[in-house]
């Protein structure tokens, strides 16, 4: 068995998520020819967000007649994004003042997301960025050259580029040269929504067909199982199901999302009107099916079974990212990878006045830098014992805290930053004791520990050497109490973990094809973005997802297009 080989064989010992979806078991055709299709194209693109778009868009320019559906009428979790797209040596940087490198984005990135894909993967990911940067440009997408040089989650109104990573923790650094090299889709506010639409008006100015409100209920095969099309279940749009679905939709998406109970009452009722409205066809792909139906966020028995430390965090995305598209692929033979990798962001920051204080775990004990980028501080908490954690503050930077919530007016509520939020998380997730072993007390945190563990940070702090490579623009002793203590454990439902899966469908990393169980291609059949093992697998970079999308999307439809059929 080839090592390749062996690392699928070691994910497959999971559930299938076949029953957990509406996917089934696939159709096999013995004569493909002369079976009756309802409609032809040369690819077929299931899940019309990020990936599937950018898919469309790269098989049309190649001369392929390109079908796109979508179980509600696209965008998907892209259009509700930052519209961040992580690359590295950009005209954009260099206006900015900022000299980067392929090199240097490799060696950040490696240190980030491990062995999840292959070095040459991860380095033509890198080489082709800013091609990838260019590309979007050509398709209507713009980015601005102004950089915010500061620690946040995402750039500020008036800026278009930032760190946004580790990328100025000292210890990353050291070893790679720091850029800022998120850059926004321009645009207001959240941006993923411009992304998404200029991207789309490309796509159908190259004659892309899109259908929207059609869901893929199953594969179709030959008799060797290469995959041969699909068959989809399609709602009319004029019809008063269409009608009944969109204030159904218009409803979770305005706050319906962020509420778990709220999230499956809508979707229940959009399932049945799915299956009573749904009118059944066959699609024949004559060159390859994309998967690029995004991740399983909204499918909460999948997050139950496959990363259960993650049951009680909000997902982040469309109602469409329900796992189908990784369960197709399963029923195909397509083998799962990483469905226990979720990225979950915390933030402390803003206000600063945290990131200067510990964050702390049950035991009392210090786990990571608290400058660290969101990802990674929600990654470590997930490692703690029963996923618990807080961040300690002294009677001043509780002070300082609030009076920079009262200050902030330019941050979108909507990225969890806001200050309403920062003002909920003072009054509602904090805990007060007049002395360590108080507050200890209160939280569940080995007294002992706490107090160990500050003396020590006060000593490092008054050498200027922090163990965990604290930025030194954060270093200052904790100081007297009362002492205040922020919850920022995966279970604290107060105060919710926004998160998205990144596990899906394993892919030959040079096609984008699925691989089966034991390593193999499966012929016709790909994925990309979220339903596929990707760049963001290993760990989560802000930008890293849409530019995976990017990466993958036209990765998979450039070889379909090459495919003979």
């Amino acid at each position: 068995m080839t090592e390749l080989a062996k690392t699928v064989a070691d994910d497959q010992q999971v559930a299938s998520p076949l029953p957990m979806t509406y996917a089934s078991e696939p159709l096999v055709i013995e004569n493909v020819t002369a079976s009756h299709w309802d409609n032809t194209c040369d690819v077929l693109v299931v899940g019309y967000g990020g990936a599937g778009v950018s898919a469309a868009i790269e098989a049309a320019s190649q001369g392929a007649s390109v079908l796109a559906v979508d179980r509600f009428h696209g965008g998907g979790a892209t259009a509700l994004s930052g519209g961040v797209v992580y690359a590295g040596a950009t005209r954009h940087q260099k206006q900015g003042g900022y000299e980067d490198s392929v090199e240097a984005m490799y060696q950040y990135l490696k240190m980030e997301i491990g062995d999840v894909v292959k070095d040459e993967t991860l380095r033509r990911f890198c080489e082709t960025s800013n091609e990838n940067l260019q590309w979007l440009e050509e398709h209507g997408v713009e980015f601005g050259d102004n950089v915010y040089s500061g620690k946040m989650t995402y750039p500020p109104a008036g800026y278009d580029i930032y760190f946004s990573g580790n990328e100025k923790v000292p210890d990353y650094a050291a070893a790679a040269k720091p850029a800022p090299r998120g850059h926004r889709a321009v645009g207001e506010k959240y941006t993923g929504h411009v992304f998404f639409e200029r991207l789309r008006e490309s796509a159908l100015r190259m004659g892309v067909r899109f259908q929207p409100l059609s869901r893929v209920t199953r594969l179709i095969v030959d008799a060797g199982n290469a995959v041969v099309g699909a068959e989809v279940s399609v709602i009319d749009p004029l019809s008063p199901a269409a009608g009944e679905l969109a204030k159904i939709m218009k409803g979770f998406n305005t706050y319906g999302r962020f509420f778990a109970s709220t999230t499956r009452k809508a979707m229940a009722k959009i399932a049945a009107l799915e299956e009573s409205a749904g009118k059944t066809i066959r699609v024949r792909a004559t060159k390859g099916v994309i998967l690029s139906t995004g991740s399983f966020a909204f499918n909460h028995q999948m997050i139950e079974t496959y990363a259960p430390k993650f049951i009680d965090i909000v997902p982040l995305g469309a109602m469409g990212c329900d796992g189908s598209g990784i369960a197709l692929g399963y029923s195909v033979g397509g083998a799962l990878g990483r469905m226990d990798s979720v990225t979950a962001w915390r933030s402390i920051s803003p206000p600063v006045s945290f990131v200067k204080g510990i964050a702390v775990n049950r035991e009392g004990k210090r786990f990571v830098t608290e400058d660290t980028y969101v990802g990674r501080l929600g990654h470590e908490i997930a490692l703690q014992p029963d996923c618990k954690a807080w961040v300690l503050i002294d009677k001043q930077l509780h002070s300082e805290a609030f009076k920079s919530a009262l200050q902030i007016s330019d941050i979108p509520l909507f990225e969890f930053s806001g200050a309403l939020h920062q003002i909920h998380n003072l009054l509602r997730c904090t805990t007060k004791g007049k002395t360590l072993d108080e507050l200890a007390g209160k939280c569940g945190i080995d007294a002992d520990g706490l107090q160990a563990t500050v003396a020590h940070y006060n000593e490092t702090m008054e050498k200027g050497v922090d163990d965990f490579g604290k930025n030194t623009d954060y270093h200052r002793r904790i100081g007297s109490g009362p002492y205040y203590a922020l919850d920022i454990s995966i279970t604290n439902r107060r105060n919710p973990l926004p998160s998205i899966p990144m596990g899906g469908l394993y892919v030959n990393e040079e096609t984008g094809e699925v691989r089966d169980r034991n390593g193999e291609s499966i012929s016709g059949l790909y994925a990309a973005g979220r339903a596929a093992v990707g760049i963001p697998s290993g760990f989560y970079v802000s930008g890293s997802s849409l530019a995976d999308c990017v990466f993958s999307g036209r990765r998979a439809a450039a070889h379909a297009v090459a495919r003979s059929e």
